[in-house]
């Protein structure tokens, strides 16, 4: 079950999660050995707690931190942790953190050594938490700093890059979802401004059931994938998919339903 949501989760392969040291100095290998131990620690409390309910891993508040965590992320004490590296549960400000939507290990994964990346977190959401499958881009490109003015914010530069027609087929779903993460910098913690300016995260995303949903952060990501029957059907059917090496509909065209109802 812990391979499956590292699978999931897209984390299993990750190595080398370095970042601008310039920028970043205190996020050093031993923060981020923790924070590989933070996102365990989160996942097996809410699959094998009392309530193990799929919702709370999108729409919890808490992350489990040791002392290290908590100051680096301005989080609560680990509650109940005995030792200076000991991991207990810490509830984050109210409306800052929405279960592994915005776990710092996985924003830290999906951004770039020195900014966030609403590309890779956008289409991590398209495809592992609303269920959305992304054809391959027809062009390649290459994210280059250099190509965008100075003082523009990541969501003015992703705009930019991604405006063409040949583009917009898989980023019309792609950025409203990244975008929905800006208020987390490059190492997961959280922000209101980026160089001086207010953060913008709020889009409109375009869903085939429910045609614009407005989104304007993790957590209304996370209401609008627990409400989403499509969301609903691809993680449950991902997860037989893992465990018993068939497709859910080798049982029958009902099979997902009746587990999604179960």
């Amino acid at each position: 079950v812990g391979e499956f949501f590292r699978q999931w989760l897209q984390v299993r392969h990750i190595e080398d999660l370095d970042k601008d040291g310039k920028l970043f100095p205190e996020f050093t290998p031993e923060l981020v050995d923790d924070l590989r131990v933070s996102l365990d620690l989160f996942v097996d409390d809410v699959v094998w707690g009392e309530r193990s309910d799929f919702r709370e891993l999108l729409r919890a508040e808490h992350l489990f931190v040791n002392n290290s965590l908590a100051a680096f992320y301005g989080l609560p004490g680990p509650a109940g942790a005995t030792g200076p590296g000991a991991f207990g549960r810490s509830s984050a400000p109210a409306g800052q953190r929405s279960g592994v939507l915005t776990h710092p290990y996985l924003l830290a994964a999906f951004s770039y050594k020195a900014t966030s990346s609403p590309i890779h977190r956008g289409v991590f959401l398209t495809r592992s938490v609303v269920g959305r499958a992304l054809k391959p881009p027809p062009v390649a490109q290459a994210f280059d700093e250099t190509a965008f003015e100075h003082g523009m914010t990541m969501r003015e530069k992703v705009t930019k890059l991604t405006r063409s027609e040949n583009c917009q087929g898989c980023h019309a779903v792609i950025n409203p979802l990244g975008f929905s993460l800006e208020h987390f910098d490059a190492v997961g913690r959280f922000r209101t401004t980026e160089a001086g300016r207010p953060v913008d995260a709020a889009s409109d995303y375009a869903d085939d059931d429910h045609g614009e949903v407005r989104l304007a952060g993790a957590r209304d990501v996370a209401e609008f994938a627990i409400a989403s029957e499509r969301a609903n059907r691809a993680f449950i059917e991902q997860l037989f998919q893992y465990l018993v090496k068939q497709s859910p509909r080798a049982y029958g065209s009902e099979t997902s339903a009746r587990l999604r109802d179960s």
